[in-house]
């Protein structure tokens, strides 16, 4: 009798120790929410006003494009938002962003948090982030994204904008020089979920182009940049002067004879605003990637 009742006090001990620590794992998943400047209250800095270089031509619908993640451009990123709100319906945003503070463990850092807006919740897409925790072979990386700008600038627009779209957040290196092994991994995984005829998804590069420059030189990085953006030829890919190379070898692999490059914005912050340093200016560019029909 005293043995049943030994067995049957540690079953109810085990089971006790089992359903605490699943609560406590449910209690961590539901804990990955990242914080966003609009979440925080935090207002964006006033710029001077850029006009618009292009506006996408009536009836093109971007697959992809490049915009900024300094809040410094929120009238800029707000702009280039509203165009593509326009011009496409989106469920899912696969946003490849720079691993910005050396924070990464692995190559390549995945999340299925979700990010706090003033708005709401911007959730990840949950499964589609798993399937490439399985195709790079990485675990999550919550912690990068709790930092990541890269991510957490844009969200905001994203939920303003396309208030149920959900993200896939990729973040990596992007500094130079290129580890080509990490671009093509890149290129070879994400074309495994992503295709440039998907109808409901989209492919956002969060980047900024040219660093740490005055003026002279960021013009001449700029017109390298430009260069591979307007010619879209595929070894150009090297010119695209930015914080988020592999994405730039990546956008060469998805180029076809049909696509078109809308450069909505070029510009930089010396001209957005006088408090920046005249010898260390960023630069951006607002594009999108479409398709030409026949």
């Amino acid at each position: 009798m005293k043995v049943i009742k030994f067995i049957i006090t540690v079953f109810l001990i085990c089971f006790c120790l089992t359903a605490c620590t699943g609560k406590k794992n449910e209690t961590e998943e539901t804990e990955k929410i990242f914080r966003t400047w609009s979440s925080d209250g935090e207002r964006p800095p006033k710029t001077r006003f850029i006009p618009k270089e292009n506006s996408l031509p009536n009836g093109a619908k971007p697959w992809g494009g490049t915009v900024s993640h300094h809040l410094l451009t929120d009238a800029l990123i707000d702009d280039w938002f509203t165009d593509l709100a326009e011009a496409r319906t989106i469920k899912t945003f696969y946003i490849l962003s720079p691993s910005h503070w050396g924070l990464s463990l692995y190559d390549f850092s995945l999340t299925k948090g979700s990010w706090q807006t003033k708005d709401g919740l911007v959730h990840s897409e949950k499964d589609k982030a798993e399937n490439l925790s399985r195709l790079f072979d990485v675990p999550f990386d919550d912690k990068v994204f709790v930092y990541e700008h890269g991510v957490s600038t844009l969200i905001p627009y994203i939920k303003k904008y396309f208030p149920d779209a959900k993200v896939v957040a990729i973040a990596y290196y992007g500094e130079p020089p290129v580890n080509m092994n990490l671009a093509t991994k890149l290129y070879e995984t994400v074309t495994k979920v992503f295709s440039i005829k998907d109808k409901d998804s989209f492919l956002l590069i969060s980047s900024d182009f040219s660093h740490k420059s005055d003026m002279e030189k960021t013009a001449e990085k700029d017109a390298k940049s430009r260069y591979f953006l307007t010619s879209l030829k595929p070894s150009a890919w090297t010119l695209g002067i930015c914080d988020n190379r592999p994405a730039m070898y990546l956008l060469s692999k998805l180029f076809t004879e049909k696509t078109q490059c809308t450069i909505q914005r070029n510009t930089n912050a010396y001209k957005l605003s006088d408090e920046t340093d005249p010898e260390d200016i960023t630069s951006y560019f607002f594009t999108y990637f479409w398709e030409k029909e026949d």
